[in-house]
């Protein structure tokens, strides 16, 4: 089957939160941002359809996490990342924030902290705030355009008697990293060492190039029984507005206790149309579309590194192994670091996300949503070019 990824969703009054606060000026260009984190061409297929006949069945009561839904998870993990999960290692939560401060709680006092990589999505953080909680921050190594842990640092901040829980995001938001094996059995023999639990957030999981392989971080032996890992549809299937991950967590007690306070966080039943939506996204023709979805996205990865390569010289795109994310260093550009944002969106029309949103490692850099139609990478690119050959002539 082809799918089009090539026609523009409509944002437009339908209360869509990337449309309203995209940038007026973005608006009344008649372009799109390349802010935010969901996709701009519809989900597949096989959800619609679900979706529709959900709407025509007419019934939208409280709704359980069925053997139905339970087998989808057990049979995509299987089948599409090499992971054998327990029916009753899965728990159903709202989100992977909410999650994220579900852990929080139950693991962790006021006061305590959580560590996390940085540069990182700022919503951790948000999560141990809101809590009564502090973040610990732990720099990632940037050299030769690529990114890797600080080991060192790492234990550090694991040795500190306050640090009880570490938020790990893999494939890396918004680095486009993807942790190897012994990078994922080096952070969990750390946190075993010190007694510090790992969240891991496989919410892109699915998104991977060439030979990366998202692996699960409780399949690592010293991680098992130390961990909880959030997986989603939202990411891979632009369904990010449903409010619905799952949890898979190995260690009775730990789950046990997470189950414990994510009910007493008010958790009822899951969404009817997230039941029909996950159903039909871990499915073979839910598997067929997002293969497409992948080769669509490796494609404009590879003409805006091009284009970046031969028009706009001094700016270095690390290469994503993962998300639809492009992470972009313009700190050896020719443009004054604090004026990048302003330059984007004022002379080239282009909105992306400021990388101080990231914490202090991402001054100098952008991030950029690459999971739209080409036509639009196209025009904005020449947009982009137009800009920046006027701002050279003008320097």
């Amino acid at each position: 089957m082809k799918y089009d990824f090539e026609i523009l969703v409509n944002r437009e009054s339908i209360g869509n939160m990337k449309y309203i606060v995209s940038s007026q000026i973005i608006k009344e260009k008649g372009l799109i941002s390349y802010a935010g984190a969901e996709m701009d061409f519809k989900t597949a297929p096989i959800i619609i359809e679900a979706l529709k006949k959900r709407c025509d069945n007419g019934l939208f009561g409280f709704t359980l996490a069925d053997e139905q839904y339970i087998q989808s998870i057990i049979w995509w993990m299987e089948t599409q990342r090499n992971w054998k999960v327990d029916k009753e290692s899965i728990v159903p939560t709202y989100g992977t924030i909410h999650s994220v401060a579900t852990a929080i709680r139950a693991f962790t006092e006021p006061g305590d902290s959580i560590i996390v990589e940085t540069p990182g999505y700022s919503r951790y953080e948000q999560a141990a705030t809101r809590t009564g909680r502090k973040t610990v921050y732990c720099p990632l190594i940037y050299k030769d355009n690529y990114y890797t842990i600080d080991y060192e640092y790492l234990e550090k901040c694991m040795a500190e008697p306050r640090s009880k829980l570490m938020v790990l995001c893999n494939p890396h938001n918004p680095t486009g990293r993807v942790w190897k094996y012994e990078e994922l059995k080096e952070i969990a023999s750390l946190a075993k060492k010190h007694n510090v639990l790992v969240f891991s957030d496989e919410i892109f999981a699915e998104i991977v190039f060439d030979d990366n392989v998202t692996i699960p971080f409780n399949t690592i032996p010293e991680a098992r029984d130390n961990s909880i890992v959030s997986t989603a549809i939202g990411k891979a299937f632009n369904m990010t507005g449903i409010n619905n991950a799952n949890m898979i967590i190995a260690n009775p007690q730990i789950r046990n206790r997470f189950i414990q306070q994510r009910n007493a966080d008010h958790f009822g039943s899951i969404d009817p149309m997230t039941h029909a939506a996950l159903c039909a996204a871990y499915s073979v023709e839910g598997r067929n579309w997002l293969k497409e979805v992948i080769k669509y996205l490796k494609n404009n990865v590879e003409y805006i590194m091009d284009y970046f390569a031969e028009n706009i010289p001094g700016v270095n795109i690390i290469e994503p192994e993962g998300t639809f994310m492009l992470w972009i260093d313009w700190n050896n550009a020719d443009l004054d670091v604090k004026d990048i944002d302003s330059f984007l969106l004022n002379k080239a029309y282009l909105e992306m996300d400021s990388g101080i949103n990231y914490g202090e490692k991402g001054l100098g850099f952008t991030r950029m949503n690459i999971a739209v139609p080409k036509n639009e990478i196209i025009k904005s690119m020449n947009l982009l070019k137009n800009a920046w050959d006027d701002f050279m002539v003008r320097k």
